[in-house]
């Protein structure tokens, strides 16, 4: 039986809406939809909250990203949302909403799944320090009354603090020395910006992979200044280290950055050494400050001066002590790696070590022909590295899986997953952005079960040689697939680009231990019900854990032990610690696949611009 989770739901349904498109398109769906945006303006205005119960159901969802609070939340019911708006609403200043007037997003009526019907539509809006963008979903009740059944609104810029982008891109034509021959021409300005000679930064950046340089970027526009700094010798390496046959699990209509879009030529599939020489590019197009090479050695905060004390160790050896008001971590939406002991491992002969250090099986020093690998672990990272050592020559190759796996396939599900909002036929990647985010996550969660199901049934015949191989397949808790596992998880998946049929075929062979190893002996591993695996090398893909342990490593117990836990939801359904407050003042959490760090840079760009400004208190 199902265990019930805080974020399982059931949606409800309504009966099939009668729309009729007349000559006065009284009944259409942008008329309809109008009608609605209208009351609701006039209800936001009144300022009288009990009147938001005229336009939304009793089960309605409102999820709003920094218009009435500087933070993310979700409210469900009329109940909690008046509460709500009580405290809130007065501040946001709601004004000027306006419908979606052409494109995808113009009203339409969309039936996600069978029994929900609704009109949705994007809208615009302004409140009293920025404009947004939201959706709203509407449902005929059994009175034939539109109501909401689903509200978003997200800030998208703040009035009078807009992005240095399209119409007010900086000039970048004066031919005189700005500041006098002293500061020179724009490469000398570039040097002095780049080393912070005249000023501190106003923001730390510590990671410069995909969340950095995406925070980076989105913080120059706004006027900020940011150092990102790296232990790496290149921007890019934290790509290029990894192991040598990784590619980019997600399509490139999907990962473009913020600002640079990658060209109409770019493979589908990024290779990670490709991936870290855009990184490169990206950062000198961007103009962003990174200094390589270089670690933090001390960091203090003073909730007095409400500044940082960061004192770094640079390449060359030198140090420097910063003083920035904000510091964030975008070392990757994981921690430090999950890498266990167990009894008996320092008699293994053989070669352990964690997923995390593997490159490449081919460097293995000595003939891989008959030597016995082992693969802990059937996440994305365990199903490349077998692939990797079966296609290097070793044998045999067997993953352990200790419980289920959810695996979908980068030639067909992949593809069904973003088909017509990120693809070729797609939208404005800005407007695809702002409805791929508009559900509450524990909505997208019940309706991602319909779409899993209607994946499995194309990739029936993978998941059947799959079951049939000794794998365990695994759907999800309440059956919703990938979405699910990694915003709680961060794991428990597995893109498919190759190794499936290595099972299917009996290539690399699979074993179950839900109980996970006993220990080792010199020659093999020992599971919990007592099977021995020979085994002459063993790599551990267990996971990373949480990320405040990246916190802890580099800044120290006081300060991580500030942080809340970072991922998984929080009681409204919203991530916990991050893209938002982390817990710790002026200290926040960044990370998430290339899309994910491309759509919440501005939210949290926009989170410390506001606080910059004096609009919001952290």
């Amino acid at each position: 039986m199902l265990v019930q989770h805080p974020h399982d739901i059931r949606l409800p349904t309504f009966s099939k809406p009668e729309i009729k498109v007349s000559v006065s398109e009284s009944q259409s769906p942008k008329s309809i939809a109008q009608a609605w945006l209208d009351k609701f303006s006039f209800v936001l205005a009144s300022g009288d909250v009990s009147r938001i119960a005229s336009v939304v159901h009793e089960d309605s969802w409102w999820r709003d990203f920094l218009t009435l609070t500087w933070d993310f939340h979700t409210i469900r019911g009329v109940q909690k949302m008046t509460e709500f708006l009580l405290t809130n609403i007065e501040g946001a200043q709601f004004s000027g909403l306006k419908l979606q007037e052409n494109g995808q997003f113009a009203p339409s009526l969309q039936t996600p799944i069978d029994g929900l019907d609704w009109v949705e539509s994007m809208f615009h809006f302004e409140t009293k320090f920025g404009r947004g963008k939201g959706m709203l979903r509407l449902a005929q009740g059994g009175d034939g009354a539109w109501k909401a059944h689903f509200i978003y609104t997200a800030l998208q810029e703040l009035k009078g603090n807009e992005e240095f982008v399209g119409a007010r891109r900086p000039h970048g034509g004066n031919n005189s020395l700005e500041g006098g021959a002293i500061k020179g021409n724009w490469l000398d300005r570039r040097e002095r910006r780049k080393d912070f000679i005249d000023e501190d930064p106003t923001v730390f950046i510590v990671g410069a992979g995909q969340s950095g340089l995406n925070m980076g970027a989105r913080l120059q526009a706004l006027g900020i200044s940011c150092l990102l700094v790296d232990k790496n010798a290149r921007i890019g390496d934290n790509w290029r280290n990894r192991y040598r046959t990784l590619v980019t699990h997600d399509p490139v209509q999907y990962t473009h950055m913020a600002y640079l879009p990658f060209p109409s030529n770019w493979p589908l599939f990024t290779p990670k050494d490709k991936l870290g020489d855009w990184f490169e590019a990206y950062a000198s197009l961007m103009e962003l400050n990174v200094w390589v090479s270089t670690t933090i050695t001390k960091a203090t905060y003073s909730d007095v001066e409400k500044k940082w004390n960061m004192t770094v160790k640079r390449g060359d050896g030198t140090e420097r002590t910063l003083h920035p008001k904000h510091v964030i971590f975008c070392t990757g939406h994981a921690g430090e790696p999950k890498i266990p002991t167990f009894p008996g491992q320092d008699t293994f002969k053989g070669t352990i070590y964690h997923g995390s250090q593997h490159k490449d099986a081919s460097i293995y020093k000595g003939d891989l022909s008959g030597k016995k690998v082992v693969v802990v672990g059937t996440g994305n990272s365990g199903h490349d590295i077998a692939q990797n050592y079966y296609e290097a020559g070793a044998g045999p190759v067997t993953m352990l899986q200790r419980r289920g796996t959810y695996v979908i396939q980068a030639s067909k599900g992949l593809f069904m997953l973003h088909e017509g909002l990120y693809d070729e036929t797609g939208p404005p990647t800005e407007d695809a952005d702002i409805y791929s985010q508009s559900l509450p996550i524990p909505v997208q969660f019940a309706l991602n079960v319909d779409g899993t199901k209607h994946i499995a049934e194309v990739e029936k015949e993978n998941l059947e040689g799959l079951t049939k191989a000794g794998f365990k397949i695994d759907f999800g808790h309440d059956g919703s697939g990938i979405y699910r596992k990694y915003i709680t998880r961060g794991g428990g998946y597995y893109i498919d680009v190759g190794c499936s049929q290595l099972i299917i075929d009996g290539k690399v062979k699979v074993e179950q231990s839900p109980e996970g190893i006993k220990g080792f002996e010199p020659n093999a591993l020992v599971l919990a019900d007592g099977r021995k695996l020979d085994a002459d090398i063993v790599v551990l893909a267990t996971g990373y854990d949480n990320m405040r342990t990246s916190v802890q490593k580099a800044l120290g117990d006081e300060v991580a032990s500030r942080c809340k836990d970072v991922w998984d939801l929080d009681d409204e359904g919203e991530v916990n610690a991050m893209w938002r407050p982390s817990g710790h003042p002026r200290l926040w959490f960044f990370g998430g696949s290339l899309a994910l760090c491309r759509i919440y840079s501005r939210f949290l760009a926009l989170q410390i611009k506001a606080i910059e400004e004096g609009l919001s208190s952290p």
